[in-house]
């Protein structure tokens, strides 16, 4: 293909304009797709649905979200673009294209007042073999919320549906068909609504359903993050190894559904022989970040020293979650001195306090003097308490905190990926407006006093496999009870030995904001020569920039090439520091693959 006609990208994103109000749909928050690919650093061009016709000459691949149906037009020249060698993704709907995908969509049970159009409701995804690139990383069953009801009638099925129970149903879940020289690939399932509804919860209003083995007691009186989680007890948790009795959510099932967007891309490229781009989640080519913070409950200065000898030995720099009225202002100013983050623990839960936007205006006023100034960009609530639906956020993005930690586990049994994921990301407010603050979910408290030490291996090798960051919480308060300083240390040993570093909260928010301002410029494919170039509007250090499968980096450009694995498949590596324009020239040395 010679040139793309002005796009960024050979691949080609659309969300399909919503039903109309009071509609009934497959798919809610399309539109998160763009979330996803952003923070995942693919390269693409975003494009509306009247503009898939004349986009299709400079396209090799497609991904659209949604389920309303796209003209007869638009949809017999995807069929020619399909047969000549495209390739279509279509998530939580097939646009009106069932046949393309091999599929026939399930009707509704009964027609009655709304109930016009078959849904998928709450279930899970049953993937049997995963020996498939695009299911590999799948360990347990994936819990969803709605997506398209379909029957395989000429497409291959490579998951299927269980309902709610996890009992078997004749509807599949995932549906692969060739076409001519090009593929269609249907995942059923509402990912961008389950990936929302995941991470974020729903409205806190009451006391959530504790957990049936007494582990996660969260009906307490008091409300918290976790009481509008929405993962299940029994099918959403596993028996953490060596501790009888103990389960936790060793999955990130939110993750789990966005790599498998991610891979479903990447298979489709390397079948079609595309040479995609991506701008990596760290630099360096890490393949995850460890975070440490420390909630100064009771503000004992002598407890406080000790933590900082133990940072200090473990030679890394943590978050303080200073709770007002914080440490004495000699002490907060050692522990900035020692290359720390001073950081907000917001209180609503201490006799006095209240959750109020009022009352955490004040304690974030009280903190910023306390710290010479210098406004916190990091909170984590005292408690993990939590109200409402996403106000709270609205609360930081005003006072200009940037990431919040307080989604996470307030009790034992509830420990590990409690919101799915162990990936920063922008929340939606119910309306589906981004909200300009970062959630960081915490994923422990102290290990060897909340939870036992067992379960860091499961939490860490999750944290790999989904190329994430493990956040582990660590009081002051409980560092000098026995066997907690060395709980500390070897944690941090562990990650650094499967190459993880462990960076402040601040860092996180700094690095993500910077790679979220890199713009894919242009893209064009002469027979296997690929020329990309990239804008970096910020500097970043040590970037690196993936292609999937094998290509050799112009010798021009004085950069090494190195082979790694990322998402299950193989990619060539360029490490490089980004800022302003930048061009890559790249040669592609390997045939595409059938996948």
């Amino acid at each position: 293909m010679s040139g793309l006609k002005g796009l960024p990208s050979p691949l080609g994103v659309c969300c399909l304009p919503p039903r109309p109000r009071n509609a009934p749909r497959t798919v809610i928050y399309a539109h998160y797709v763009h979330e996803i690919l952003a923070h995942a650093g693919i390269c693409y061009a975003p494009l509306e649905a009247h503009e898939i016709e004349n986009a299709l000459p400079a396209l090799r691949l497609l991904v659209t979200v949604g389920d309303t149906p796209l003209p007869d037009t638009t949809l017999r020249k995807l069929a020619r673009w399909i047969e000549a060698g495209g390739a279509w993704l279509a998530i939580g709907g097939t646009a009106g294209a069932s046949a393309l995908f091999g599929v026939e969509e399930e009707p509704s049970a009964f027609v009655g007042w709304g109930s016009s159009i078959g849904t998928l409701g709450e279930g899970y995804l049953q993937v049997d073999d995963t020996g498939h690139p695009l299911l590999a990383h799948v360990r347990i069953p994936l819990h969803f919320f709605n997506g398209v009801p379909v029957r395989a009638t000429e497409g291959e099925v490579l998951a299927n549906v269980l309902d709610a129970h996890q009992r078997k149903t004749p509807r599949a879940g995932i549906v692969r068909r060739s076409f001519g020289r090009g593929q269609c690939l249907l995942i059923a399932p509402d990912v961008t609504g389950t990936v929302v509804r995941i991470q974020q919860g729903v409205a806190v209003t009451r006391d959530g359903v504790s957990a049936p083995d007494g582990t996660a007691p969260i009906c307490d009186g008091m409300l918290k993050s976790s009481d509008g989680a929405v993962l299940d007890w029994w099918f959403d948790r596993q028996p953490v190894e060596g501790v009888p009795g103990f389960s936790a959510f060793l999955h990130p099932v939110a993750d789990a559904w966005r790599d498998m967007v991610v891979r479903a891309i990447l298979a489709l490229a390397q079948a079609q022989g595309v040479v995609l781009p991506i701008l990596w989640l760290y630099p360096r080519n890490l393949p995850a970040l460890a975070h440490l913070s420390h909630d100064t409950d009771g503000n004992e200065p002598a407890l406080a020293e000790r933590m900082l000898e133990v940072v200090r030995e473990a030679g890394i720099h943590s978050t303080w979650c200073v709770i007002p009225p914080g440490y004495p202002e000699g002490l907060i100013a050692r522990i900035r001195e020692e290359g720390h983050e001073l950081a907000m623990h917001f209180d609503a839960v201490e006799e006095g306090t209240i959750w109020d936007e009022g009352a955490f205006h004040e304690q974030w006023r009280t903190l910023k003097r306390l710290f010479g100034g210098e406004a916190p960009v990091t909170n984590k609530n005292h408690y993990l308490r939590w109200e409402g639906d996403t106000d709270f956020f609205e609360w930081c993005a005003r006072r200009g905190v940037r990431l919040d930690q307080s989604k996470g586990p307030s009790k034992t049994g509830e420990a590990g990926f409690t919101f799915g994921t162990c990936h920063p990301y922008f929340p939606l407010d119910p309306q589906g407006r981004r909200i300009d603050v970062l959630e960081l979910p915490t994923h422990t408290q102290d290990l060897n006093v909340f939870a036992p030490d067992a379960l860091l291996e499961p939490l860490l090798s999750a944290v790999e496999r989904h190329h994430g960051i493990l956040h582990l919480l660590f009081h002051p308060a409980h560092v000098a009870k026995p066997g907690i300083a060395e709980t500390i240390l070897g944690a941090v040993r562990t990650a650094q030995q499967r190459g993880m570093e462990w960076w402040t909260a601040r860092r996180i928010d700094e690095w993500e904001r910077a790679r979220r301002q890199v713009q894919w410029r242009e893209y064009r494919a002469e027979g296997d020569t690929v020329t990309i170039r990239l804008h970096s509007e910020v500097p970043l250090q040590e970037a690196t920039l993936l292609f999937n499968g094998e290509v050799l980096v112009d010798e021009a450009t004085d950069l090494r090439a190195d082979h790694t694995e990322r998402w299950g498949f193989p990619m060539t590596a360029v490490t490089l520091d980004l800022h302003g324009e930048r061009s890559l020239r790249l040669r592609r040395s390997a045939l595409p693959e059938e996948v």
